[in-house]
């Protein structure tokens, strides 16, 4: 469905609002929040967000038609980023500090390692601390030391997942972790390891390119790094002004090496999403003619993606774009029949939002090993979590669980087989896993007998 032109000039107005080398005049860009509605522009800036940025600048018009009403939608979140500033150095430092006493390098990525290349990094909001590390096996240092020294915790709205890619035998994948209750200068803490997952079934290829180095905290590289922004709007399906100020500025960076990040694109498939970011740079941005020249250098071609929503996030969009990037992923990993068969499996995944569930179980028919593969995405749910689903209701007699089974190529992985399911132990932690986010509940039941005993 397309949008009236007025709507578009209105948003791209906004969009001019929250960015650092702003197209439009700010008058126009208050005559579109008067326009679109404050309630409407407030939603849409926080889409975008850019929110300290944006209050910035809002704040000496505030008396004008709409704005300090729009302000108020901002305010909240707002308030929220800018303790999240306030606490960040801290929180890093606690970060360098596990990395330097385990004797490992952390990389900062995403927000953390775009706002780096701002003149003012203040204003480069973020929402957790995104840590990419090389193997599954630093991974888990950092996630013991969070959890054991500060209380970190798994959270059922985003939980951990594994992959695996048996063209390089890399196990990758993510641990998402929040701060408890009440630690109110702490920040969530994202853990990337293996390589960054591209969508359904791509990576990346992020770990041949770290530097070696002493232990500590380190930036990702701003050419890798803006393929990870590139990817994480890709996977979002939405393109916001952080994104188009993150490449606003890895344009003015005389050292970026723009064949670098074209291969980081190319590997990935993502270039064809890349040309929306691009669009959407343009549409709200004051370009300078160095900026456009390399601008042009970069790799963003046509697609058979569908155009993302300019004003927010499409679940149908994302559907379609996510199929689409499969085929051509797996046409590249074995040709016609590898393409149909991740497009399909990617298809059957996305159309529908996945909400985490106790099934009765129906037998051992729906209990078969789960596949590790590039598109087969293995999500990995902590025993408390689990139970919470059974919501007090008796659980179902389990069964004797089988020897654990590691995995070959990183024996700190071990699949527990039962009946029902099979559970995952990771060191010394145990989790349910689950593909399509439907947990049986005798396999909940038996959950806290095969649990690995707490350090």
């Amino acid at each position: 469905m397309g949008f009236e032109s007025s709507i578009l000039d209105d948003l791209a107005a906004l969009r001019s609002l929250s960015s650092l080398q702003p197209l439009y005049t700010m008058e126009r860009s208050l005559a579109a929040i008067a326009s679109l509605g404050a309630q409407a522009a407030g939603r849409f800036l926080e889409t975008l967000r850019m929110r300290t940025l944006v209050m910035s600048r809002l704040a000496p018009y505030e008396d004008q038609p709409g704005v300090r009403q729009c302000m108020e939608v901002m305010r909240p979140k707002a308030e929220s980023i800018r303790h999240m500033h306030k606490v960040l150095d801290a929180n890093l430092g606690m970060l360098d500090r596990i990395a330097r006493d385990a004797g490992l390098q952390f990389f900062a990525i995403k927000g953390l390692g775009a706002r780096v290349t701002y003149s003012d990094p203040g204003v480069r909001d973020f929402s957790d601390l995104d840590v990419f590390v090389r193997t599954r096996a630093e991974a888990s240092v950092l996630v013991r030391a969070l959890r054991r020294e500060f209380g970190y915790q798994y959270l059922k709205a985003e939980l951990p997942w594994i992959k695996y890619d048996p063209s390089e035998e890399l196990v990758y994948g993510q641990f998402p972790l929040v701060v408890p209750e009440g630690a109110d200068d702490l920040l969530n803490v994202d853990i990337h390891f293996g390589d960054y997952s591209v969508r359904h079934s791509s990576r990346l290829g992020l770990t041949a390119h770290l530097p070696a180095g002493d232990p500590g905290l380190r930036v990702l590289a701003p050419e890798e790094n803006l393929a990870c922004v590139v990817n994480n709007a890709a996977g979002d399906y939405f393109v916001t002004a952080k994104d188009t100020n993150d490449l606003l500025m890895a344009l003015t960076l005389a050292e970026f090496d723009v064949p670098r990040f074209a291969a980081r694109l190319r590997r990935a498939g993502l270039e064809g999403f890349f040309g929306f970011i691009v669009d959407q740079l343009r549409a709200g941005t004051a370009l300078t003619a160095a900026q456009e020249e390399r601008l042009c250098r970069m790799p963003a071609v046509r697609t058979l993606e569908p155009v993302p929503d300019p004003r927010e996030p499409d679940w149908t969009r994302r559907c379609r774009g996510t199929t689409v990037h499969a085929f051509g992923t797996g046409w590249r990993r074995g040709g016609f029949v590898s393409a149909v068969r991740e497009a399909v499996d990617a298809y059957g995944y996305y159309r529908d939002r996945l909400a985490l569930g106790a099934v009765p179980w129906q037998g051992p028919e729906d209990a078969a090993p789960f596949a590790l593969n590039p598109w087969t995405c293995v999500r990995l749910v902590p025993v408390d979590i689990a139970e919470g689903l059974l919501a007090g209701r008796p659980g179902t007699a389990a069964a004797a669980p089988a020897r654990p089974k590691a995995l070959r190529i990183d024996p700190g992985i071990q699949r527990i087989d039962v009946p029902s399911g099979q559970y995952v132990r990771i060191e010394d932690e145990t989790f349910l896993a689950t593909v399509g986010y439907e947990l049986p509940e005798q396999l909940i039941s038996g959950a806290r007998r095969v649990a690995a005993p707490s350090a």
